[in-house]
């Protein structure tokens, strides 16, 4: 063979490789496939994307980025969508990256409509958040944590505090083992008085029902009886003058009494007219109130609560009591039923009452926490930050609800819980009932 003839072979052999390798590399396939369809998607601002960056739906390749253009004071992308990929109505679309330095791509969020998009249409697009704005967020948040860190510093950070919240969660731990030790010897007791209760009151219904048939009947059988006994009545009548003689005779008696009390005569006289007897009388008063006065204070509370969480379609209950010993200090006991764990868990906390600030500590959830109440308008809007399970990682549990008072004893509930942790973070609602 030739020595021309082999060099020419050897060329083509490296021109093919070459032509291969570009085409692999380069992603020059799109050139041989069934042209798709175009999507539309507008944008504030297309920083970073490219044309032919990749267009993934459910994190899969459906497509490339046709075009970018400006239109009026927004950024618009052409999307070619690949033959045979049906974009589902309501999608959007986001800027994403693989990584902290991957490329841009576009991200579409699919719908939950049933029909699809038609070649042409626009979806929408989802601005992202840029690393500047997640730094601002992060910096206030962090201050905001800051002022709630020395807030508690200011608050538990003498001898004596301490001291006190020691000895108070030593109680408050031993005082919830008694609890839990309670509930857990009762439950099936406290289950049948429950059944129980259940039936005593369809019972009590039934009897209402008996009663105000024989209240009607009894109505019917006094008509027939007054009619049968008219001049039983009339004498009756005469015997109750008589009465009435009689109490305007014991009337007079008791005036002549009186007019003896006024003059100092008797013991009742004299306690009324010597200011010493009356002084003691007094004083003896006076000391069983100062001993009555902490019972009688005492006031207890009970309420019933229940939250859905919308994300794990998950109902979580709460029963709880409280008790105040003062206007401004309360202790609060709750048996809560957790969904996710199928079980039943504790909270007992105390807490403190200063003007529309009241900070709380204890176990929550069968973890030790704390959490700080705002209340406004009169008491009837309540902001509520908890934070507790501080052994959890990568960060403890933290919950953020509010609570509105529609009625006295009716109220409505919306909060976040697992606010800082993405995945497990859920919106929740419920209601509460106050006894």
């Amino acid at each position: 063979m030739k020595r021309e003839i082999k060099i020419g072979i050897f060329i083509g052999v490296a021109l093919f490789i070459v032509a291969a390798f570009i085409f692999v590399v380069g992603d020059l396939s799109v050139l041989f496939k069934k042209h798709g369809y175009s999507l539309l998607v507008s944008y504030d601002s297309a920083a970073g994307l490219e044309k032919r960056a990749l267009v993934r739906m459910a994190g899969v390749k459906v497509g490339y980025v046709k075009d970018i253009r400006l239109k009026g004071s927004k950024a618009e992308a052409v999307l070619n969508i690949d033959y045979g990929i049906n974009v589902p109505r309501g999608s959007k679309a986001t800027l994403a990256s693989l990584g902290l330095l991957g490329e841009k791509h576009i991200e579409i969020l699919p719908g939950e409509e049933p029909d699809f998009c038609q070649p042409g249409e626009t979806i929408e697009g989802i601005p992202p958040i840029s690393f500047d704005q997640m730094g601002t967020l992060l910096l206030s948040i962090g201050n905001e944590f800051r002022e709630i860190a020395r807030s508690f510093g200011e608050l538990f950070g003498g001898e004596e505090e301490k001291a006190n919240i020691k000895a108070t969660l030593q109680n408050l731990s031993s005082f919830s083992e008694d609890l839990k030790e309670f509930f857990g010897a009762n439950k099936e007791e406290l289950q049948q008085g429950l059944q129980r209760s259940s039936q005593a009151v369809q019972k009590f219904d039934q009897r209402v029902d008996e009663v105000s048939k024989n209240i009607d009947e009894l109505i019917f059988m006094l008509k027939d009886v007054v009619e049968e006994n008219r001049e039983n009545i009339r004498i009756n009548l005469k015997s109750i003058k008589e009465l009435i003689n009689e109490a305007e005779e014991s009337l007079r008696l008791l005036n002549k009494s009186l007019e003896k009390i006024n003059k100092g005569e008797g013991t009742l006289g004299k306690l009324i007219h010597q200011p010493e007897l009356y002084q003691r009388a007094e004083g003896a008063v006076g000391e069983l109130e100062r001993l009555i006065y902490p019972v009688a204070n005492l006031r207890f509370s009970a309420g019933f609560r229940t939250e859905y969480y919308g994300k794990s379609s998950l109902v979580k209950n709460y029963f709880t009591i409280g008790i105040w010993p003062t206007e401004r200090k309360y202790l609060l006991a709750q048996v809560i039923h957790d969904p996710w764990l199928d079980k039943f868990i504790y909270s007992s906390q105390f807490g403190i009452r200063w003007g529309a600030i009241s900070p709380r500590v204890g176990i929550m959830e069968s973890k030790v926490g704390a959490g700080v109440d705002f209340y406004a308008v009169g008491d009837r809007l309540k902001f509520s930050l908890d934070s507790f399970d501080f052994n959890r990682r990568p960060r403890p549990r933290f919950r953020f609800w509010t609570r509105y008072t529609a009625y006295k004893y009716f109220s409505l509930l919306l909060g976040i819980d697992n606010f800082t942790l993405a995945p497990k973070r859920e919106i929740y609602f419920g209601l509460e009932l106050d006894f």
